[in-house]
């Protein structure tokens, strides 16, 4: 296989507000994990630039990365004429003589508007130079905040600096993806932080309508975990010359401005933990893995995503990962009309009825009658389970309908998935008054350890693993026999939702609970299963 450089487009080195014990804060502790994931070389900024003082976040960054040839420094800019960083011409000879690779402009946390008249100065000697601006929207006051990015400000840097190589980087691009490909159009100099496009096959997308040219790839450590985007980086549908050149291609191109950027080809990392860690750091095929998920959504738009596939690309995607069997429910059924994802979501299944697991996805506003009628007709169109979103629906999560669709679920043994469920004291009250339902956690929480202690059918989905050493704590917590993969396919990506499991630092064996043992033993346990498998398929 043909061997990729990773350079890791955005990394932090130092304390953050929200690190916790074992999080890196050193370059030793960061290039551990560069190693365990094998990331060849990192841009790093350090965490004051983002924060506090981009002042001494400049200088302390030279000496943190000064001894780790594996770690390019990078620095933070200001608008000037608040006289605390060198004149913009100034500025960047420093950073050419001091091996800086890039300018990052935290413009919200500075309150820095998007404007020429704010920037014009520094961006125009940045652009001589082709020095490349990292823009990031986030804020210390609103930690991991989704579509933040000020687009029409973006744009209107990008065609005043059309020279610029400039990079978008943020917590999430979700909600405003149809900007992102309307700036990617207007602007040739625009690029994107892969890592910030949590979005089932978004690399694929860009790839194909703007050219691979137009992302980078990043860690954002020790924020997240490197493990999400480098397994769906690694498994993209895209050419190894495109996989190459967002892992690390591209940042390299970009970095080369300066002719003292320092670049390693070379790292002898560590041995494997496992075969699953070595089979996804390899880019190994996992086609003959038997892996199953708990949560998945059939539907071809939402407000939010984009999906070009229809049944068969999904089942594809499944395939490619190693996923036997899904259980799956309708995008539409969480802000519409919830008949029509139902019957949407029936249709896929009878097109492929040894994949598909359905759970009929009901609205608490529509009062007890209607929905045991369409909890019913589910039984019919052959759903084995039953969905809830009531924080989409505008309906209280402890409102008095969430009970009349888990006492259906208890009188037929049913599987239940619920976005939130609520308090403990109420997920407490459900599981034992419902003992004859299963009840699945729409996402990862850590608010039930003492209700999973003390209750044998409530379960919790991975999704999402954001986090370094996240998976590691949820198994401390729960145990790895409660836990169930969800890959919330086709909103994100299925390799986005293996990578904290893939790389994390547990025994394998706990690994393959989650990722399909635990589930196929509950699929046996309540007697649900994909028509035409036998007791003892999968």
């Amino acid at each position: 296989m043909e061997e990729i450089t990773y350079i890791d487009a955005c990394c932090f080195l130092g304390r953050t507000i929200r690190g916790g014990d074992g999080i890196p804060e050193t370059p030793e502790q960061t290039l551990q994990t560069m190693d365990h994931c094998g990331v060849h070389q990192a841009l790093v900024v350090d965490t004051l630039c983002a924060s506090t003082n981009p002042i001494e976040g400049n200088r302390r960054i030279l000496e943190l990365a000064r001894d780790h040839p594996r770690l390019i420094p990078a620095w933070a800019g200001l608008a000037t004429h608040s006289r605390e960083l060198a004149p913009p011409g100034e500025l960047v000879a420093k950073m050419r003589e001091h091996g800086v690779g890039a300018l990052f402009l935290f413009h919200k946390q500075f309150d820095m508007r998007l404007e020429d008249w704010v920037l014009g100065d520094l961006l125009a000697a940045l652009e001589e130079a082709r020095v490349p601006v990292f823009v990031s929207p986030e804020t210390q006051r609103e930690p991991g905040l989704t579509d933040a990015t000020d687009w029409p400000g973006i744009v209107g840097l990008c065609r005043a600096f059309p020279d610029l190589p400039l990079v978008v980087t943020e917590s999430r691009i979700y909600g405003s993806q149809r900007a992102l490909y309307q700036a990617l159009a207007a602007c040739p100099n625009l690029r994107v932080d892969m890592t910030s496009i949590w979005l089932h096959h978004r690399v694929e997308f860009i790839c194909r309508e703007f050219g691979a040219d137009r992302l980078v790839w990043s860690s954002r450590l020790p924020e997240r975990n490197p493990a999400i985007p480098l397994v769906q980086l690694n498994y993209s549908d895209i050419s190894p010359d495109e996989l190459g050149a967002i892992a690390g291609g591209n940042l390299r191109q970009m970095l080369s401005w300066n002719e003292n950027s320092q670049f390693v080809d070379r790292v002898q990392f560590p041995a494997a933990t496992d075969r699953l860690h070595d089979k996804s750091r390899r880019r190994q095929s996992l086609r003959d893995e038997q892996f199953h998920d708990c949560h998945g959504h059939i539907g071809w738009c939402s407000n939010r995503h984009v999906v070009h596939d229809g049944p068969a690309d999904i089942v594809a995607e499944m395939d490619k990962f190693g996923i036997r069997a899904c259980c799956v429910f309708s995008f539409a059924g969480s802000m519409a009309d919830e008949v029509y994802g139902n019957n949407e979501a029936a249709k896929v299944i009878a097109a492929y009825p040894d994949r598909f697991v359905g759970f009929t996805f009901v609205n608490p506003n529509r009062g007890e009658a209607r929905m045991v009628a369409e909890m019913e007709r589910g039984l019919e169109l052959g759903m084995q389970g039953i969905k809830l979103a009531p924080s989409f629906q505008h309906y209280p999560l402890e409102g008095p309908m969430i009970d009349v669709a888990c006492r259906f679920a208890d009188e037929h043994g049913l599987f239940m998935l619920n976005h939130v469920w609520g308090s403990a004291t109420q997920m407490r009250r459900l599981c034992t008054t419902y003992p004859s339902a299963c009840f699945f956690t729409g996402h990862m929480t850590f608010d039930y350890a003492d209700v999973a202690r003390d209750v044998d059918n409530l379960y919790i989905c991975t999704c999402p693993l954001l986090g370094l050493f996240q998976t590691e704590r949820a198994v401390e917590v729960y145990g790895a026999d409660r836990l169930l993969f969800g890959s919330d396919l086709t909103d994100l990506p299925i390799g986005w939702g293996l990578g904290p499991i893939l790389y994390a630092r547990i025994p394998e064996g706990d690994k393959r609970k989650i990722l399909g043992g635990n589930l196929r033993g509950l699929m046996d346990r309540y007697g649900v299963r994909p028509k035409g498998w036998g007791a003892t398929t999968g």
